[in-house]
């Protein structure tokens, strides 16, 4: 018989003294092996939460000159985070973590890998730049995800579903207590500091998203040599993919092949939308064979799907090349439409392997995607090269049409046909705003688009399709001295505010009241006491600026946002903050849906 002894106080509170202490010590033993294993990836994390601390502390003007080195130093540190999980695990793969001047080296080798990727391959942050850097993390975070079961280890699929379920947990904590911690800063800033700043929400969040999610999304991170087992597979998403996923996507398939049989029937092919619609459900529908991959001899079901899948999307792609084919043909390459072609190769090389082969290799999908998204930006027959090439042959086709190239540029001619204006002008603006209109061949030296009208003897404005949005700022908006100017009326007006006028407003003084109104016409009216002492039209002033810079959204010079007129009882200054609204063909298609400005006025 066993004799109960009944705890002191004292022994009671050396308990849980012990379980507090030795929550502590789990908690720090996790933190430093966390670390010791990915030292890199932490530190990069780090540097990132620094950087975002900085931005939020230091005041707009401050960084006005080094926000774009601040947004590519960001960029290659989030790429760099899936590049050192992968150097981290291939140091284990080949079993050298137990020689530190092996991991010395490769770190060293990594952080000049980063640093000469920043210098060389990020030199901005428009598209192209932001392409190749979405393509190389992604992957990057595939190699992250497949160097541990190199060349041929089992149960991949299952590795891949632990590593998704570890992240949604870790985003579920890292939420719980984002949202604790700004509970607790409202509370002592209610109770306590009234005056504290509000920057410590952000700063919660920043520290929270970075250091906390990595520590604990890595701290579980499966050794290398750690055997994975069918039975690890997350029964959630199990329920997910077979009874959720699988009937989905047999639904969508039938839906595609309703469209596919009305298309053969009608002989009309659409502009360019079945080629997404393709593209995507291929993806995902590989992205599911992959992960049910397990339950293939455990569900009939299972082996249906894949087994019909695999057969009944070839006519689908079938369709999507020719759709896209036909879109080339007119319009030549660009990114977009390289990029389907791309995924479009790849989905058919792996259903055909997925066919062919009946051992469970599943390991090739992602390192052949990786492979495809590295060669996809780089080299010669990367998207950017392709789409440059294909557009200049395109312009070159219509330059050589009209007999435009002399002496090796381009010379105006005065009877190029309307559609061939439109063309030209489309392929100039492509290169505009994608790459450099350096990149097109045949231009004079320093061409701009506002050279346009001379060098072509046509604008780009002339061909703009209707509703382009446009945006234009003075920003950040700086101090303006009003010396000689009595009134000042600020402006924040929107079109579906007013049934009539934008604005309207009056200020009394000592000679009476003084009333603006800018009407549904974006005429502007100044009365004095009632009687109306100045007009202007603000629309073609506007209507200008849009023709100066087009509809790419901007921050307009600070001249242009401003404007000054006066006769001989009134002056008025309209220094614009924010224009946007849709143009079509012309003036009196202009739509100015917002206005915020400051309008001063002098008797």
């Amino acid at each position: 018989m066993r004799i109960f002894k009944k705890k002191t106080h004292n022994e009671g509170a050396n308990d849980n003294k012990g379980r507090l202490v030795g929550y502590f010590k789990r908690g720090a033993d996790t933190v430093y092996r966390t670390f010791k294993r990915f030292p890199v990836t932490i530190l990069l994390c780090a540097a990132l939460a620094g950087i975002l601390i900085y931005r939020v502390e230091t005041p707009y003007e401050k960084l006005a000159n080094i926000n774009t080195m601040l947004d590519r130093l960001m960029a290659v540190l989030i790429m760099g985070i899936p590049l050192s999980l992968s150097v981290s695990l291939f140091i284990e793969k080949t079993g050298k973590d137990r020689y530190p001047i092996y991991k010395l080296v490769l770190y060293a080798v990594e952080i000049g890998a980063l640093v000469l990727y920043y210098l060389f391959l990020m030199p901005d942050t428009q598209l192209v730049s932001m392409v190749r850097l979405l393509l190389v993390t992604g992957a990057l975070s595939l190699g992250f995800l497949f160097i541990p079961f190199l060349p041929n280890k089992e149960n991949f699929e299952v590795y891949v579903t632990r590593i998704m379920s570890r992240a949604v947990v870790t985003s579920f904590f890292a939420v719980v207590l984002g949202l604790g911690l700004m509970a607790i800063i409202f509370a002592v800033k209610s109770l306590l500091f009234t005056d504290l700043s509000e920057n410590y929400y952000a700063y919660v969040w920043i520290l929270v998203l970075t250091l906390f999610a990595s520590f604990h999304f890595l701290s579980d991170i499966p050794q290398v040599d750690e055997t994975i087992g069918e039975d690890q597979f997350n029964k959630v998403l199990k329920v997910l993919l077979l009874y959720i996923v699988l009937p989905v996507i047999s639904i969508y398939t039938v839906v595609l092949y309703i469209y596919f049989a009305k298309i053969i029937i009608t002989q009309v092919w659409p502009e360019g939308i079945v080629s997404y619609l393709v593209v995507s459900y291929t993806a995902i529908g590989i992205a599911t064979i992959f992960l049910v991959s397990p339950f293939r001899s455990q569900s009939r079901w299972v082996g249906i799907f894949v087994s019909a899948f695999t057969k009944l999307i070839f006519p689908l792609l079938v369709m999507m090349f020719i759709s896209i084919g036909i879109r080339i043909g007119d319009f030549g390459f660009t990114e977009n439409r390289y990029f389907i072609v791309i995924i479009g190769i790849w989905s058919s090389g792996i259903l055909i392997f997925l066919n062919l082969t009946r051992c469970r290799r599943n390991i090739v999908l992602p390192v052949s995607l990786a492979i495809v998204a590295l060669l996809s930006v780089f080299g010669p027959w990367s998207a950017f090269s392709v789409s440059k090439a294909s557009q200049n042959q395109r312009f070159y086709n219509i330059a050589v049409k009209y007999d435009m190239i002399q002496n090796g540029k381009v010379t105006k001619v005065t009877d190029i046909d309307r559609v061939d204006k439109k063309e030209i002008s489309g392929i100039l603006t492509y290169f505009d705003r994608t790459h450099q209109l350096e990149d097109l061949k045949y231009l004079p030296s320093g061409f701009t688009m506002m050279d346009m009208q001379d060098v072509f003897g046509f604008s780009e404005f002339e061909y703009v399709q209707k509703d382009i949005f446009f945006n234009y700022r003075r920003y950040p908006y700086e101090p303006m001295p009003i010396t000689g100017y009595d009134f000042l009326f600020k402006v924040q007006a929107y079109k579906y505010q007013y049934d009539t006028d934008y604005y309207s407003n009056e200020l009394l003084a000592d000679k009476g009241k003084i009333k603006v109104v800018i009407d549904k016409d974006l005429f502007i009216y100044v009365y004095d006491n009632d009687t109306e002492v100045y007009k202007s039209d603000l629309k073609g002033y506007i209507y200008s600026i849009y023709e100066k810079y087009g509809t790419t959204s901007n921050n307009g010079n600070k001249e242009d946002m401003i404007y000054i007129d006066d006769n001989e009882k009134i002056g008025v200054m309209v220094s614009f903050n924010n224009i946007d609204g849709t143009v079509g063909e012309g003036e009196k298609n202009l739509v100015v849906s917002g206005i915020e400005a400051d309008i001063l006025i002098r008797r």
